[in-house]
């Protein structure tokens, strides 16, 4: 595209946003409003994975070893669990060890002179959470260990319960953007439609469809960015709050820290542009066939 084109066709356009200021600003208000519909089902998805991934991550297995073994018995065991491939990491935890955690969580007082029940046992964590229950069967099977627990019924009902968050989040994002393209397309297709004459004429003397389509292209990307730049202050200034108010008032939940969230952001200004020059594009369709 030649130069002096490009600069008609951005003096159009912006002559364009100009003379029809209020279609203009309900564009782009479309736009920000979808989007921040959007990002607020964003936040609450990835929100909704990191804190299952963070639940999951904690999910461990206890193993605990026979009374009696020896030291060589006990390196044995340690040599066996380091060579399976599940295991991402495992630590050993003495009689002595498990007693003084214990003592910490219901107080020293209350078990004052009592003799130490709890037996050695070793601390197992797996690479991904759905291998807890086969890797529990394998340690069950090693010579030297007495029980295995891993809450059974929690685990399966937990892995359950964060399935069906992740899916729920995704499925909501997904129909928030069909929502969000069908709200734009068509108020920018009212904006196309009060200049249906300007389009008529154009053809009348000869303009082909890209002659035509390149103003509104160029006005649909400008009504997407702005749209989309009030949409990321908006959601930026929103999860600020949100992260602040949670980690003062709930600091035992996991929430993806606020530049974490930051990144998607940027890519919410693309998408406007994206959504602004479609909505333009298929708006414009009907009029060209015309």
């Amino acid at each position: 595209m030649k130069p002096r084109t490009l600069k008609y066709f951005l003096k159009e356009a912006m002559q364009s946003l100009l003379r029809n200021s209020w279609m203009s600003i309900a564009s782009a208000g479309a736009v920000a409003s979808a989007l921040i519909i959007l990002g607020a089902f964003l936040m609450l998805a990835i929100n909704v994975d990191y804190i299952a991934k963070d639940v999951e991550s904690q999910v461990e297995i206890t193993a605990y070893i026979k009374s009696g073994l020896n030291q060589l018995q006990v390196d044995l065991l340690k040599k066996q669990l380091q060579i399976m491939e599940e295991i991402s990491e495992f630590k050993y935890i003495s009689k002595e060890d498990a007693f003084e955690e214990f003592k910490k969580q219901v107080g020293p007082e209350l078990l004052e002179g009592l003799e130490n029940p709890l037996p050695d046992s070793f601390r197992i964590k797996v690479k991904t959470p759905q291998q807890v229950e086969s890797v529990a069967q394998k340690v069950k099977t090693l010579e030297g260990i007495e029980e295995v627990k891993y809450g059974k019924g929690i685990v399966e009902k937990l892995f359950k319960i964060t399935y069906w968050m992740r899916l729920i989040g995704i499925v909501a994002m997904l129909a928030f953007a069909l929502l969000s393209i069908f709200i734009i397309s068509n108020t920018i297709r009212i904006t196309v439609f009060a200049r249906r004459r300007e389009i008529q004429i154009m053809k009348f003397i000869g303009a082909t469809d890209w002659f035509v389509r390149w103003p509104f292209f160029i006005e649909g990307m400008i009504l997407g960015l702005v749209g989309s730049a009030v949409a990321i202050i908006i959601l930026a200034v929103t999860y600020n709050y949100f992260y602040s108010t949670i980690k003062l008032n709930l600091p035992m939940i996991s929430l993806v820290p606020v530049e974490g969230f930051y990144v998607y952001l940027p890519y919410f200004g693309l998408m406007g542009m994206l959504l602004g020059a479609l909505g333009s594009a298929f708006s414009l369709k009907r009029f060209l066939k015309v």
